[in-house]
């Protein structure tokens, strides 16, 4: 049993490395949204394990499966690599959704021989399930964590170590067949001379700013570095001319600027500190002419544009960026280069919430657009958690501005007008804010302005100087007549109109607009996200022909949710026809399927509130998940010697535990929030594991109180669950915030709780008889 512990633990932190893994390749060579969509369409083959194993009995797969893990985790690497996805031509070209399909096949692959090893230890070993499941799970939390370590390093690399993993537990798994055993031996060779000697590149979607920066000649990547959650380029190009919102009025040339995406997108630049005079044409020049030597914080400070601008308008800086390979490029390689920005101001390692809850108050905040993508109100990150901009967030930066003070944000403009108005809505949850807030826009950015105190006479002549001065347009100014869209000129004042019937009857407006523009919070905090189900046919009749699905979120969610749903159910349906003169109870069924639902919904709330928490989304994720595995392995492992007619009171008390976390967490994330991320890191761990522990339990208990022979066949049940969870975690969210998504999960294993007892009453009639 020792090397079939041993092999299990392996390939388990193989399997969570690779999906990691996974998320990272296709957020570097395409985009996040499209990890969500092709990894969790991969993550069915381990469901698809289940459903073979369910049909076909095999009486050893492991040392096959794990070399077969290995091979197609390779196979999968490259194929997806070099077989390049074009989700515009996808939209004009049905046939090349081939491409999409073979992506799904290739790394569907490695799941589904992972799957094979699992359940098929977890069958023949049923009476030792919870140890069985204990080790699946100690191996998949180790894995979360050092697999962030060989990120730091390669992608491309550490899939290829991940394989080399899988090739490994072959031998532990032993064979009697030589000639595997020789295959297995030159397999890991390969893998070793390759990891070693041979460089391997991700390639990168010709879309992405990287690659068209690049596409100049005398274009070159001067710098790359990496971290466990991002790639920082730093290119020279011609192509390079970052200057966001920049006045028509400043006729020279910019100073020499070099180039820095994160994951290939979300360009900004590194200044040359010479020719600065257009720093003052900027948009976001307007606060340094309502006060003088302020003391100035930058949030999302990025390759230091509003840094530079500060420090040359006399400012006292403290710069925010939550980068620290952004930082480093600034303070070392290029320090020179930049005019030694980042070394005269005060530079902080931190995300914007989670400094400013302790900082001082300021003069000027400035909310900075460095790297943020002009493509995202058209729904790239639109189901991604955005906590710069929500209600709270407004309030913090509001608290901290000296009674003089004013924040400036500064965004892309998009038409027709979404962002503006959510953006402006958001201004007014400040109470009295109509008199304290000012918008105005250039030809592709608006900005808006929140004074601490109703605007004066003063200072609100010196907005409408300046932007006079810049031939910006005002979209709104309190206690004053303004000509709106009078200089970059639309057919119609179209963001003025919207304002003012924002400023009549909000409700009304939120109600009636094409798009959802209404403030968002923490508990919702899909900032982007302005999409409206009512309002389906609508949005398709205006976007037209330039409507390209595969940029639209809600199309995404409900691509991968009617893909998931549909091969979950072939997935769960087709081994019960070979079932025929067995059992196979709807109580199963329920009982798995909510465990699989709940679990996720968990795991994808914690995960969504220790975002703002801990300050970034990959400590989040790899904490909460880590932390969940680790104690539900431990749960597992206590499960072993626990009675499993208790099962039902278990699963009472974890219901009371989901409520009491879903009315607590936001207070202790409030008032916490401040503190050192290792401070919070500890008490995260220290906050999950009972849940955690608790939540380990029911599975291993549940594998235990069934028919042997339909193991295979739960395990599938509960794996599709697992993968639906994570797309109707996010729909849910959307429509009614993660709070209700927790209570879900409590309703789920409140309704677990009566199909086991009838599942239990049921098996104890059956042995009576």
């Amino acid at each position: 049993m020792k090397r079939i512990y041993i092999g299990l633990f392996l390939i388990s932190l193989a399997t969570l490395a690779l999906e990691i893994s996974l998320i990272r390749f296709f957020s570097i060579s395409l985009w996040y949204h499209f990890a969500f969509l092709v990894v969790s369409i991969a993550m069915l083959g381990l469901a698809a394990a289940g459903t073979f194993l369910s049909i076909k009995q095999l009486k050893n797969p492991l040392p096959i499966s794990s070399f077969l893990f290995s091979l197609s985790t390779v196979a999968g690497f490259f194929a997806v690599n070099y077989l390049s996805f074009d989700p515009f031509k996808a939209a004009l070209d049905p046939w090349h959704l081939l491409i999409l399909v073979l992506y799904y096949l290739f790394l569907g692959l490695p799941f589904f021989f992972s799957g094979i090893i699992i359940t098929f230890i977890l069958t023949k070993f049923q009476s030792l399930s919870g140890k069985i499941y204990f080790f699946n799970l100690a191996g998949s939390a180790i894995g979360s964590l050092t697999v962030l370590l060989a990120l730091s390093f390669s992608a491309a690399k550490t899939i290829l170590i991940i394989a080399l993993l899988g090739a490994i537990t072959t031998f532990i798994f032993s064979t009697k067949k030589q000639t595997l055993k020789l295959i297995n031996s030159l397999l890991i060779l390969t893998l070793i001379i390759v990891i070693l000697a041979i460089p391997l590149q991700i390639k990168i979607s010709p879309y992405k700013e990287l690659n068209q920066a690049l596409n100049f000649s005398q274009a070159e990547i001067l710098d790359t570095t990496r971290n466990s959650f991002s790639r920082v380029d730093v290119v020279a190009s011609p192509y390079i001319r970052y200057a966001p919102g920049l006045s028509s009025q400043y006729r020279s040339d910019l100073p020499e600027q070099k180039g820095v995406t994160i994951d290939g997108t979300g360009l900004n630049a590194i200044t040359k500190r010479q020719n600065t005079e257009f720093l003052n044409y900027l948009p976001t020049a307007i606060p340094f002419s309502l006060i003088e030597e302020p003391s100035t914080l930058i949030i999302n400070a990025g390759a230091g544009l509003d840094v530079l601008l500060a420090l040359e308008n006399g400012a006292q800086v403290t710069a925010v960026e939550s980068n620290p390979l952004v930082i480093d490029s600034l303070k070392t390689k290029f320090n020179e280069f930049s005019g030694n920005i980042y070394n005269e101001a005060v530079v902080i390692n931190d995300e914007g919430r989670g400094f400013i809850k302790n900082a001082k108050k300021y003069d000027i905040i400035i909310i900075s657009l460095a790297g943020q993508l002009a493509s995202s109100s058209a729904g790239l990150y639109s189901f991604s958690e955005n906590y710069l901009f929500t209600t709270e967030a407004l309030q913090d930066y509001y608290e901290h501005l000296t009674d003089q003070g004013v924040l400036v944000i500064t965004r892309w403009l998009s038409f027709p007008p979404k962002e503006s108005l959510r953006l402006f809505s958001l201004a007014l949850t400040i109470p009295q804010a109509a008199n304290k807030v000012a918008m105005f826009r250039s030809w592709t950015t608006f900005t808006l302005l929140l004074n601490k105190n109703d605007f004066t006479e003063g200072r609100i002549n010196k907005i409408k100087d300046f932007t006079a001065d810049n031939k910006f347009d005002l979209i709104y100014l309190p206690q004053t007549n303004f000509t709106p869209n009078q200089y970059g000129q639309f057919a119609e004042p179209y963001y003025y109109q919207a304002i003012q019937l924002i400023l009549n009857d909000q409700q009304q407006f939120y109600k009636d607009y094409l798009f959802a523009v209404g403030p968002v919070t923490d508990a919702r905090p899909f900032y982007s996200n302005f999409f409206k189900w009512s309002k389906v046919k609508e949005l398709f009749q205006l976007a037209g022909t330039k409507w390209h699905p595969f940029f639209d979120s809600g199309f995404m969610l409900l691509f991968v949710l009617l893909q998931a749903l549909v091969l979950s159910l072939i997935l769960v349906l087709l081994p019960i026809r070979f079932f025929k003169k067995l059992s196979v109870k709807k109580t199963n069924l329920v009982y798995f399927l909510c465990l699989g639902l709940g679990y996720l919904f968990v795991e994808i709330v914690l995960i969504q509130k220790l975002i703002l928490f801990l300050g970034h989304v990959v400590y989040a994720i790899s904490i909460t998940i880590f932390t969940m595995l680790l104690f539900s392995a431990l749960g597992s492992l206590f499960s072993q010697k626990y009675s499993i007619k208790k099962l039902p009171r278990l699963l009472t008390a974890l219901v009371i535990l989901i409520i009491v976390y879903a009315l607590i967490l936001p207070t202790i994330i409030s008032s916490l929030i401040g503190n050192d991320l290792a401070v919070k890191m500890i008490f995260t761990i220290l906050l999950l594991s009972p849940l955690g522990f608790i939540m380990g339990m029911p599975f291993p208990l549940g594998l235990r109180a069934i028919n042997k022979q339909i193991i295979p066949w739960a395990l599938a049940v509960n794996g599709a669950a697992s993968v639906l969870s994570t797309v109707l975690a996010t729909l849910i969210a959307l429509s009614t915030g993660y709070a209700f998504v927790l209570i879900l999960a409590a309703l789920l294993y409140l309704i677990s709780i009566f199909f086991i007892k009838s599942s239990l009453k049921s098996d104890e009639e059956t042995f009576a008889s």
